[in-house]
C-alpha cells in the first residue's frame, strides 16, 4: 500500500481510499475537482525574478484537512511527498517521469498551507500532475527529519545525492525504509476515510472506516466514507469468485470475463450488471530484447497469428473494439488511418521466411542462424490465472504452429509471472492488460528508451529515436493540433515496429449485490466502494 512505490492497478484499487489526492475526476462528470485543497489552480506563467519563464500553480490545502492524530496536513506535506518521488534512490521510477519538470515548491510565508508548485516547462499534464498527488504525512514517514534539509535538486542528482549520503548515511537508511516493507505494509497512514487494519497475504485486505475523521459528513465522492468496513478478497481465479458471490460471500466483482457475466444475465439473481466504459486495452508484451523477437517482420508476424476478431466476438462476447496502440480508440486523436492487423497465417508464414525463419532441419520447427548457432524459434508464453489470457494463449498457440513456431504456455501467478520474469526482463510473451488515466496521454514513460532500464515501465526494450525525441515533445507542446499530429506519428511508429502485439480495448464488466445502492463510473476501477450504501 504504496502509491509512489507500488502504483499498480491492484495496489490502486485498494490504497485510493487511503491516500485521497489533493484532486480528482468526479465520477460522473469526469472533470478535475478539488479535493483536499480548496480550489483547482490556474495556470500562471513567470516572467521575472528566479523562476522566469515557468509556469506555476499555487494551491491550498483545505482548513480542516488533518492527519489521523490531529497534525495540519501543510505544504511541508506536499514538499515531502514530491522529494520522496524525486529521489533517484527511491523506487519510484514510474511516478517520478510525470514528476521530472516540477522544479520547486515555494511555501507562503503567511500561511503554511498554501504553496506554488514551480514547473521548469510548461508540461502538458502540468495541472494534473500538481494535483493528482498523493499527500504522505512527513512527520510519519521521516520522523528523524532527515530529507528536510534536501532540496529538489539535491535527491534528483546522482553526484550530489552520492555525497551527501557519503556525509549522512540515515538517508540511506530512509531510503531502505521507503523501498522496503516498513513504509509498504507496516505503516500505511494517510488522510483517507479508511485505514488499513488487516492484511493477510493472498487472502484479504480489510479497511475500516475512521470514526473520528477530520471530513466527517463531506459529500465529497473521494473523502466519503460509507460501509463501515470493506474487504477486498484476493482469490486464486475466476470460478472461486463467482461460488463466493452466488454464496453471498462477497458483493462486487469487477473484470468479469464475457462468458460468465453473459450467462449469469440470463438466469434471475440478485445482481446489479454494469458495463461503464474504461480505459485500458489488451495486449500482447514481447521482449524486444529477446534475439528471437528482435526483428520487427518476426514481431509483426506474430501479429498477424491471432484472431482478435474472433476473440471479441467468442471469448468477450462482442465486448470489445480493436485498436492500433496505446491510445485509447474512444479519444479524438486516436489514429483511425491505421487498419488493425488481419488473421492471416498464410501472409505470418511468408514473413517469417522474408526474415530468414525456414525448418532447415524438417522437424516441424522453423529455424535461423543467429550468433553462429542454429536457433528454433520457440517462444514461452506465460499467462495467470485469468481465462481471457488462457484463451488467447491456446488460440496462438494453435496458429504459431501452423506457422512453424513452437508455443510453451507457461501458467504461474500474475505476481510470480511480473517479479520473476517482466521485471527481470526474462520472458518472450505474456498477455496484459493496461490501464489508462482520463488524462492526455503521456507516451513516455512507457515508450521512451529512457524506462528500459529494469525496474521501468518499457518492460519489452523498445528504442526508437524518433519515439523518443516525439515523447518529449508532446510533454511540452500546447498546441492541441500539433500534438495530436505527434499522437498520430507516436501510433504509426508502433504500428510500424510492434513492439507489442495491441489486441482490442473492452467495456468493464462489474457484477453487485442488488442489496448495494451501487453506480458506476469511468473512472478507473469502475465504482467508489466508499460511496456504497445499503437499499
Amino acid at each position: 500500500m504504496h502509491p509512489f512505490i507500488y502504483p499498480s492497478p491492484s495496489a490502486r484499487d485498494v490504497y485510493q481510499y487511503i491516500f485521497p489526492q489533493l484532486a480528482d475526476f468526479d465520477p460522473e462528470s469526469l472533470e478535475l475537482i478539488p479535493v483536499l485543497i480548496k480550489a483547482i489552480p490556474e495556470e500562471v506563467k513567470i516572467t521575472e525574478g528566479p523562476y522566469a519563464g515557468s509556469i506555476k500553480f499555487t494551491m491550498e490545502y483545505l482548513p480542516d484537512a488533518k492527519w489521523d492524530d490531529g497534525k495540519d496536513i501543510t505544504a511541508a506535506d506536499y514538499i515531502f511527498s514530491i522529494k520522496a518521488v524525486k529521489n533517484i534512490r527511491v523506487k519510484a521510477g514510474g511516478y517520478r517521469s510525470h514528476l521530472q519538470f516540477i522544479s520547486d515548491v515555494v511555501v507562503d510565508p503567511n500561511n503554511p498551507k498554501k504553496f506554488d508548485v514551480i514547473f521548469s516547462k510548461d508540461y502538458l499534464l502540468a495541472k494534473e500532475t500538481a494535483c493528482t498527488l498523493e499527500t504522505y504525512p512527513a512527520h510519519i514517514y521521516d520522523p528523524k527529519g532527515v530529507t528536510a534539509s534536501l532540496s529538489l535538486g539535491d535527491v534528483a542528482d546522482e553526484e550530489k545525492l552520492k555525497e551527501i549520503i557519503a556525509k549522512d548515511s540515515t538517508i540511506m537508511q530512509w531510503v531502505d525504509d521507503m523501498n522496503g516493507l516498513k513504509y509498504g505494509r507496516e505503516i500505511v497512514n494517510s488522510c483517507g476515510p479508511y485505514q488499513l487494519s488487516e492484511w493477510v497475504t493472498d487472502e484479504y485486505i480489510i479497511l475500516d472506516r475512521k470514526e473520528n475523521y477530520w471530513a466527517k459528513g463531506t459529500s465529497s465522492p473521494f473523502l466519503m466514507a460509507g460501509p463501515k468496513r470493506i474487504v477486498f478478497d484476493i482469490l486464486p481465479d475466476e470460478t472461486t469468485a463467482i461460488t463466493q458471490l452466488k454464496e453471498g460471500n462477497i458483493d462486487l466483482m469487477p473484470e468479469v470475463s464475457g462468458s460468465v457475466f453473459s450467462n449469469l444475465q440470463s438466469e434471475e439473481n440478485n445482481y446489479q450488471y454494469l458495463t461503464p466504459q474504461l480505459t485500458k486495452y489488451y495486449m500482447i508484451a514481447l521482449n524486444n530484447d529477446s534475439p528471437e523477437l528482435s526483428d520487427k517482420t518476426v514481431r509483426k508476424a506474430l501479429g498477424h497469428l491471432i484472431d482478435i476478431d474472433n476473440v471479441i466476438k467468442s471469448i468477450d462476447y462482442g465486448n470489445g473494439t480493436r485498436t492500433v496502440g496505446p491510445i485509447h480508440p474512444g479519444k479524438s486523436y486516436y489514429n483511425k488511418s491505421l487498419s488493425p492487423l488481419s488473421y492471416d497465417v498464410k501472409k505470418a508464414k511468408s514473413m517469417l521466411a522474408e526474415a530468414g525463419w525456414k525448418d532447415s532441419n524438417n522437424d516441424g520447427t522453423i529455424d535461423k542462424m543467429i550468433g553462429g548457432n542454429q536457433t528454433e524459434l520457440e517462444l514461452d508464453m506465460y499467462v495467470s490465472e485469468g481465462k481471457l489470457g488462457q484463451q488467447i494463449a491456446l488460440l496462438m498457440k494453435e496458429a504459431t504452429a501452423g506457422a512453424g513456431i513452437k508455443m510453451n504456455v507457461i501458467q504461474k501467478p500474475y505476481k510470480q509471472i511480473e517479479n520473476e520474469h517482466l521485471k527481470k526482463k526474462d520472458f518472450d510473451m505474456t498477455p496484459m492488460m493496461v490501464r489508462q488515466d482520463l488524462v492526455l496521454d503521456d507516451p513516455y514513460s512507457r515508450w521512451h528508451s529512457d524506462h528500459t532500464k529494469l525496474g521501468g515501465r518499457n518492460i519489452y526494450g523498445f528504442e526508437n529515436e524518433e519515439m523518443d525525441r516525439i515523447t518529449k515533445e508532446i510533454q511540452i507542446s500546447d498546441d492541441p493540433n500539433v500534438r495530436n499530429k505527434l499522437y498520430s506519428r507516436v501510433q504509426e511508429i508502433l504500428y510500424e515496429e510492434q513492439p507489442v502485439i495491441f489486441l482490442y480495448a473492452p467495456s468493464e464488466r462489474i457484477i453487485a449485490n442488488d442489496k448495494w445502492n451501487v453506480s458506476s463510473t469511468v473512472r478507473r476501477p469502475g465504482y467508489l466502494a466508499n460511496t456504497f450504501t445499503l437499499k
